[in-house]
C-alpha cells in the first residue's frame, strides 16, 4: 500500500511532476510551440507549389477608376470654398454693427484649413485605393507573398513581393458566419500588415475568396507583430 501511494504521488494523473509540466506548458512556452507547428503544418501545402492563390477580390481590374474623379472633385470643392473665405469672409463692428473684410491673416488662416481638408479628403480617398489589395498569392513554396493592389488612377493594379514571415494581422479573418465563413456585422473589411515596419494595413474585402479562412488564421493572425514582444 504504501509503494503504491508513493507511486500515485510522483507519477499518477495528479502528481508532482505532472503538475510541474503542466505549469511549463502553460508558462508562455507551450502556446508558442504550438503555434509555431501549427504554422509549419499550413505552409506545407505550398511547398511543392510555384504559386497558390489565398485571396482574390473578385472585381474588375478597372473597379476604383472612379477614385481619381471623387478625389479631383472633393479638391475642386474645397479649392472653391477656400475662394470664397479669401474673397468673402466678413466681421462685424461690435460699435457700429458694420459689417468689413476679415483682415489678411484671419482670411488666409480659414482658407488655408479649407485646402488642407480638401488635400486630407482627396488624399485619403487615393490612399485607401492604394492599400485595397486584388489578389493575395503564396509563391516560392510558402516562402514569399506577392500582393497585388490597384492603382490610384484606377485602373491596373500594381505588385510588390514581400517575405512571408513578416507578415500578419492583429484581426482575424474566420468568423464562421455568413456564407464563407468571414462575414463581421460591423465591418466588410480585413487588415492586414506586410511588416512589423509598416505603418498601414493593406486591405482586404470580407465578401471576396479566401482559399481557407482557418489556415489563412493560422499564417497570419498575431496579437503582436512578428518580431515584438
Amino acid at each position: 500500500m504504501l509503494g503504491a501511494s508513493i507511486k500515485k504521488l510522483f507519477f499518477g494523473q495528479r502528481s508532482l511532476l505532472n503538475r510541474r509540466r503542466y505549469r511549463h506548458h502553460n508558462s508562455g512556452s507551450g502556446p508558442i510551440l504550438m503555434d509555431n507547428v501549427q504554422r509549419r503544418r499550413a505552409l506545407a501545402q505550398f511547398v511543392d507549389k510555384a504559386e497558390v492563390t489565398v485571396f482574390d477580390r473578385q472585381s474588375s481590374r478597372t473597379h476604383f477608376r472612379w477614385g481619381p474623379w471623387v478625389a479631383g472633385g472633393q479638391m475642386l470643392m474645397w479649392i472653391n470654398f477656400a475662394d470664397f473665405y479669401w474673397r468673402y469672409s466678413m466681421d462685424k463692428d461690435e460699435e457700429t454693427g458694420e459689417l468689413h473684410l476679415s483682415p489678411a491673416w484671419k482670411r488666409a488662416c480659414t482658407a488655408g484649413i479649407a485646402l488642407v481638408a480638401g488635400l486630407a479628403v482627396g488624399g485619403g480617398v487615393l490612399h485607401y485605393i492604394s492599400r485595397t489589395m486584388a489578389r493575395m498569392q503564396i509563391i516560392d513554396g510558402g516562402q514569399m507573398v506577392r500582393l497585388e493592389t490597384y492603382k490610384i488612377s484606377g485602373s491596373g493594379t500594381r505588385t510588390k513581393v514581400v517575405p512571408i514571415a513578416g507578415m500578419f494581422s492583429r484581426d482575424k479573418l474566420y468568423t464562421g458566419e455568413g456564407p464563407n465563413g468571414v462575414s463581421r456585422a460591423k465591418t466588410s473589411q480585413y487588415s492586414i500588415y506586410a511588416s512589423r515596419k509598416s505603418s498601414f494595413a493593406y486591405i482586404m474585402s470580407r465578401s471576396g475568396y479566401f482559399r481557407d479562412p482557418k489556415a489563412f488564421d493560422i499564417l497570419f493572425h498575431r496579437a503582436v507583430a512578428p518580431g515584438k514582444k
